[in-house]
């Protein structure tokens, strides 16, 4: 399950159900500019289609007003319904430098963005949810601290909310539990005043190294992600289908070395809004609610990483869960107490 034989287990559908030629494809950036031959020095986004089809509009819109850096926009799309497909078909036929893989189905959330990372060209990938608005000079940011040393393997973005005064996602949300250099849990905090915090508070603001972060925009190193083999993407009998992929991802980078970057000079809008979670849209129903799923996916990411917490401290709940003698079960964890206070890492400044 890696990125090397991905096109033989999910073959790149173009429009016409034809595969894309990796190799031979025609590729320019915003600004007209050839990188068919490789080297190429542009920067690879990839979004992944599950429906949302206008907030996939807007993610993209947002990306061309405020993006200087040459680039290419690569969609990943799931088997949408014919008006999601409608806007592909015409933010293809509006952008060169956009290309959409159609899938007849869901390959997963690791296999889909192992699918884009194969066509890529860039230097960089940058992994970014469909419901994100891009701010100017966000580009610019990542590259310039991924520029900085060449053991960075991922660096993520300060995440806004919609009305922009308050931060969804910062440095100081995720973070593990550790002794004597093994991860045992790994998560969210987001309880108490960390669930509101200012865009402008110092907090948010402090660059550093993190333990692990989310791909909402999470840029990577496309080298790194070929020498540890991308996601670790569904293969029917293993693997992660739909959720915690991202954590997955930064618990590899940390085992081959690398380090992860949080930055908060780049900002992003993350448009979504969990409180409108429908039952009855298709999209929710078939991606945001399968329990099943994400439970799946939970299980195996803690079998595989021996790891026997996963944290999600939320502004009113605990849902943090415990791993013991092959079940999960919800656990309240005061990270305070000894002696998980010791164990508690959080962003290291740089």
């Amino acid at each position: 399950m890696t990125l090397f034989n991905i096109a033989q287990r999910y073959p790149l559908p173009d429009r016409k159900g034809n595969p894309i030629n990796i190799e031979s494809r025609r590729l320019v950036d915003q600004h007209g500019k050839d990188h068919s031959s490789r080297p190429a020095e542009l920067t690879s986004i990839v979004l992944l289609s599950a429906e949302r089809g206008e907030s996939t509009r807007a993610c993209i819109e947002s990306l061309f007003r405020h993006t200087e850096e040459p680039f290419e926009v690569i969609i990943s799309d799931v088997g949408s319904s014919e008006d999601t497909l409608k806007i592909l078909h015409s933010l293809e036929d509006t952008y060169p430098n956009l290309t959409v893989i159609y899938n007849p189905q869901s390959r997963g959330t690791g296999g889909q963005r192992n699918q884009a990372v194969l066509l890529s060209r860039g230097r960089y990938v940058v992994f970014m949810d469909n419901d994100v608005l891009a701010l100017p000079g966000w580009l610019s940011a990542l590259q310039e601290e991924a520029n900085r040393d060449s053991n960075i393997a991922l660096v993520g973005a300060k995440l806004l909310k919609k009305e922009q005064e308050f931060v969804y996602y910062c440095g100081l949300h995720t973070i593990s539990l550790e002794r004597d250099g093994e991860v045992y849990g790994i998560g969210l905090d987001k309880e108490g005043e960390k669930a509101n915090l200012s865009r402008e508070d110092e907090r948010v603001n402090i660059k550093g190294i993190v333990p692990w972060y989310p791909t909402t925009t999470l840029l990577a190193r496309r080298a790194s992600l070929f020498e540890f083999g991308g996601f670790d993407d569904w293969d029917g009998t293993r693997g992660i289908m739909l959720a915690n992929e991202d954590k997955d991802l930064s618990l590899t980078a940390r085992k081959y070395g690398h380090k992860i970057i949080y930055t908060s000079q780049c900002e992003v809008i993350h448009a979504h809004e969990y409180h409108k979670v429908d039952s009855t849209n298709r999209y929710h129903r078939l991606y945001r609610l399968r329990n099943d799923l994400i439970e799946r996916d939970i299980l195996y990411l803690m079998k595989k990483w021996k790891l026997e917490y996963m944290l999600e401290k939320l502004p009113h709940e605990d849902n943090t869960r415990r791993f013991k003698k092959g079940k999960i079960m919800p656990v309240k964890l005061d990270l305070t107490s000894d002696p998980l206070a010791a164990d508690v890492r959080r962003i290291e400044p740089l």
